[in-house]
């Protein structure tokens, strides 16, 4: 047997195992007596049919099996036994094999890509304070109390944070915003929706949200938006439009009383320990922010301290994972299809970016785990599992089950938490 490697790029290469019409027909021969020792042919007791009637009989079957053998043979020999790590099988063209005669087996293949690891220890990150301020708290508590306010029929004129029942138009010139994008109504025409008055985080026109503060039901004016450059929908960006605005129905927003009841749905004694409470998780957000802040700083550093290609199936693989993660997100958010296709050309080239430093990444990990000899415990394996019972909702039992009947799946989530371990150093020694 032998074995012809060529490069096709840095991570790209075919092997061409050639398995000589000995070897061939060694296996065949083989495979001729597993099927007759196996064979149940009427009138021949097992093992003693005729070799020609065995041949005749299973001709389909045993080229099929022996085609199988040859090309396991070759990726033993070929692939398993190379002096480089493959990242992946990209083809396989085992060509004709038949008894008797040599047979050549092609596997092009994406190979882990050798790189010097970069230093890795005191690498710098910033952080940001975690201390829970007075405005933090008073913020989340006003949050609290919004989330269970009432909102009440009023006349008068709206103020910041009420909702008023209203319809606008607008224009660009002569030309109806609807007409110009035609598949985000926020944007153009709405003949009656609810907004919160002066609402700061509010999606939609801006010019409408803070046009509102002040109008009474029955009240119409008009409002200008000139909207960014670089705003999306682009058939807007840089435009200036003007909306023709008109309040139905004003509901005033009216808070909850703190008392005995409100604390306790809140399962809080009082006041006191309600911010407590808040100032609790305030911190514990910050706390969560800066590590992953950290462990972004760090990816970072490492992405850009060595230079080395990457596979280009890993990149197709990460991807196409990065745009099905963010298209994922996005239509829970009520984002159309249509909206999609038309920035499918920088979205992809987005994904395409995040999906290469993202393998990149996890290359100088696992050579980084390989050199402090980072390895998987069983208690590892018991806290991922845990936590992925609580997120799935699924019985932890019945999910290790299920993970015996799996390799490909064990070896993902072995993976993962060297990953997840060698992050973790690296915060200890940032």
């Amino acid at each position: 047997m032998k074995t012809d490697v060529q490069e096709i790029n840095p991570t790209r290469k075919t092997i061409a195992v050639t398995v000589t019409s000995e070897e061939v027909s060694e296996q065949e021969a083989k495979l001729i007596k597993d099927f007759q020792r196996q064979a149940k042919i009427p009138g021949f007791r097992p093992g003693k049919a005729p070799e020609k009637m065995v041949r005749s009989r299973f001709a389909k079957d045993i080229q099929k099996e022996l085609e199988q053998r040859v090309v396991s043979q070759a990726h033993q020999e070929g692939v398993a036994g190379a002096d480089f790590t493959v990242f992946n099988i990209i083809k396989l063209d085992e060509g004709e094999i038949s008894g008797g005669q040599e047979a050549v087996v092609t596997f092009t293949v994406d190979v882990v890509p050798e790189f010097e690891v970069p230093a890795y220890e005191g690498l710098k990150v910033t952080t940001t304070p975690t201390e829970a301020t007075e405005a933090d708290v008073a913020k989340m508590l006003d949050q609290i109390l919004s989330q269970r306010a009432e909102y009440n029929v009023a006349e008068k004129a709206a103020e910041k944070g009420d909702y008023v029942q209203c319809g606008y138009e607008g224009k660009i010139g002569d030309d109806l915003v609807a007409d110009l994008v035609p598949d985000t109504p926020m944007y153009g025409t709405q003949k009656s929706t609810w907004e919160e008055a002066g609402n700061e985080n509010a999606p939609g026109v801006r010019a409408i949200i803070d046009g509102l503060v002040g109008m009474k039901a029955g009240d119409t004016k008009e409002v200008t938006m000139d909207f960014p450059e670089d705003f999306k929908p682009e058939a807007l960006a840089g435009k200036t439009a003007v909306y023709s605005l008109e309040a139905k129905e004003v509901r005033e927003k009216v808070m909850p009383e703190m008392d005995e009841a409100f604390f306790e749905s809140l399962k809080v004694k009082d006041e006191a320990e309600l911010r407590e409470r808040i100032s609790e998780n305030i911190e514990n957000q910050k706390k969560q922010q800066n590590a992953n802040a950290e462990r972004q700083q760090i990816t970072e550093a490492l992405i850009n301290a060595v230079d080395f290609p990457v596979p280009e199936s890993g990149v197709e693989a990460e991807t196409e994972t990065v745009l099905r993660d963010f298209m994922q997100r996005n239509m829970q958010q009520g984002v159309s299809a249509d909206e999609f296709e038309k920035h499918k050309d920088s979205l992809h080239e987005g994904a395409s970016k995040a999906g290469h430093d993202r393998l990149k990444s996890r290359f100088i990990l696992s050579k980084i785990a390989e050199k402090e000899k980072i390895t998987v415990e069983n208690d590892d394996f018991s806290r991922m599992i845990m936590m992925e019972a609580q997120q799935s909702g699924e019985n932890p039992e019945k999910l290790v089950k299920e993970l015996r009947k799996d390799q490909n799946r064990i070896n993902k989530m072995r993976r993962e938490i060297i990953l997840g371990k060698t992050m973790d150093l690296l915060v200890e020694k940032a």
